[in-house]
C-alpha cells in the first residue's frame, strides 16, 4: 500500500499527521503516530461516566469546596420535674391547745418518777400530769406550767411534769401528796374537780 491509501484510511487525524511529518522522519514514525491517533476515541464518543468525571475536575488554580455537612438536629431540652419543697430546718414546736378558764373533770392519783417532761419526781412533790390532747408534742410547751386544782373547798397548787395517756380532756393525775390535800386516798378518784392554768 502507498503512503497516500494509508493517510487515507486513517481518518483526517492520519492526514494531519502525515502532512505536517518531515522527509527526513521515518515511515514507521508516522504509522506509529496515526494508529495512536485512529485509537483515540473522540469526545462525542465518550462514555457518559467519563464525561461527567471531566465536569466534576476543577480547572486548574480552581478550588472545589467540600460538601457542608448539615449538623444533626440538637436534642430537646428536657424539662425538670419540680421539686418538691423541702422541710424547714427550724420546726417551731406546737402550740399548746386553748386551756383558758375554769375546766371540770375527775382527778385520780400515782406514783411520780421521770415523767414525760424529762423530770424525775417523787410522791411528795406537789406535780400533776395532764391528758394527751393537752400535752402535744416533745416536751409539751404545758410542760412547767402551775395549775390550780379546787374540790369542794380546798385547793392546792401543782407543777405539771408528765402526761397521762388515759384520761379524759380535762382529767388530772395528781402526785400521792397533792391528792392527799383534796381528799383521802381510800376515794380512788375525785369527782367534779376544778381547776385553771396560773
Amino acid at each position: 500500500m502507498t503512503a497516500a491509501a494509508g493517510v487515507l484510511a486513517a481518518g483526517c487525524v492520519g492526514i494531519v499527521g502525515v502532512a505536517g511529518a518531515s522527509p527526513h522522519e521515518g515511515t514507521a514514525d508516522n504509522t506509529v503516530a496515526t494508529a495512536a491517533a485512529a485509537s483515540t476515541p473522540h469526545a462525542a464518543e465518550q462514555p457518559e461516566a467519563a464525561q461527567t468525571y471531566a465536569r466534576q475536575v476543577p480547572a486548574p488554580g480552581g478550588t472545589t469546596k467540600p460538601p457542608t455537612a448539615t449538623p444533626p438536629n440538637p436534642p430537646a431540652a428536657t424539662t425538670k420535674p419540680p421539686q418538691p419543697p423541702q422541710p424547714s430546718s427550724t420546726a417551731k414546736p406546737p402550740k399548746p391547745p386553748k386551756t383558758e378558764g375554769k375546766h371540770t373533770g375527775r382527778a385520780a392519783f400515782h406514783s411520780t418518777g421521770l415523767g414525760s417532761c424529762g423530770q424525775v419526781n417523787n410522791d411528795r412533790d406537789l406535780v400533776v400530769a395532764l391528758s394527751s390532747e393537752l400535752m402535744p408534742g416533745y416536751p409539751s410547751p404545758n410542760c412547767g406550767k402551775k395549775i390550780r386544782v379546787s374540790y369542794k373547798g380546798k385547793s392546792v397548787d401543782v407543777t405539771v411534769t408528765d402526761t397521762s395517756p388515759g384520761s379524759g380532756r380535762y382529767d388530772l393525775d395528781l402526785s400521792p401528796a397533792a391528792f392527799d390535800r383534796l381528799g383521802d386516798r381510800s376515794q380512788g378518784v375525785l369527782y367534779g374537780v376544778t381547776w385553771k392554768f396560773l
